[in-house]
């Protein structure tokens, strides 16, 4: 009789043809809500497409600093020199759609102030450095100073990125679209990361960004929610 198992022990010792015939689907509901992952959750509850762009970076930021405790933690093996790949691809999308979201509700917002309307648009494609000179555009048309200044360390964070390069691809691939080696593989010297001074630029970006789009967001919805308790109490106006 065989010994029973089950998915969470260490099942490294059977054979690859036996394990991909009994692992379940893992996109089947075991039925444990605490050991699962609900893809929909979020977007369900957050109907407006700028909220969804704002949870989506919120993950890729918390798992870039989990990341980044547990270098600090235990780097003995150097596992930091692999791990750092990730983490920086993390906080470069993490940007980028908090960025787009951004964009997108301020416009709505500034149109909104006027009495306008302004549809959802979320645009710019992976430019990290353009997408944050669109929204310190956006807020200085406004003359929003106090935001300026939050977006200014955004801006100087991702001018240190790209005095290094302004190839995003460096946290995906050793090498270009091209196929030329990016700046750390052809650099002769040491091309390191601070760890503790990384970990402080990223706490502060992401708190930066989560709270600019929170407030934004909150902002938008008193405009609406004011609009439309004038529309029930008098009708269009």
């Amino acid at each position: 009789m065989e010994e029973q198992r089950y998915i969470t022990d260490d099942l490294s010792d059977i054979e690859t043809s036996k394990l991909m015939n009994s692992l379940p689907n893992y996109f089947d509901f075991s039925g444990d809500m605490q050991r699962t992952a609900y893809l929909n959750w979020r977007f369900e509850f957050n109907r407006d497409l700028e909220n969804q762009f704002y949870d989506m970076a919120k993950g890729y930021f918390e798992t870039s600093l989990s990341l980044i405790e547990n270098c600090l933690s235990d780097n003995l093996g150097h596992k930091a020199d692999i791990w750092i790949f990730p983490i920086m691809f993390n906080v470069v999308h993490g940007i980028e759609v908090y960025l787009k979201g951004f964009n997108s509700q301020y416009r709505i917002l500034a149109k909104l102030q006027r009495d306008e309307y302004q549809a959802t648009k979320i645009e710019g494609k992976h430019d990290i450095r353009q997408l944050c000179q669109v929204a310190i555009s956006l807020v200085k048309d406004n003359n929003d100073k106090d935001l300026l200044v939050e977006l200014t360390f955004i801006k100087r964070f991702i001018d240190i990125l790209y005095a290094n390069t302004d190839d995003m691809t460096f946290a995906r691939y050793p090498v270009t679209s091209k196929g030329e080696q990016h700046f750390y593989v052809k650099e002769k010297d040491n091309v390191t990361i601070d760890l503790d001074v990384f970990r402080q630029w990223v706490i502060r970006v992401f708190h930066i960004l989560d709270s600019c789009t929170g407030f934004i967001d909150f902002q938008v919805d008193q405009i609406l929610e004011w609009k439309y308790e004038m529309q029930q109490e008098y009708g269009d106006y």
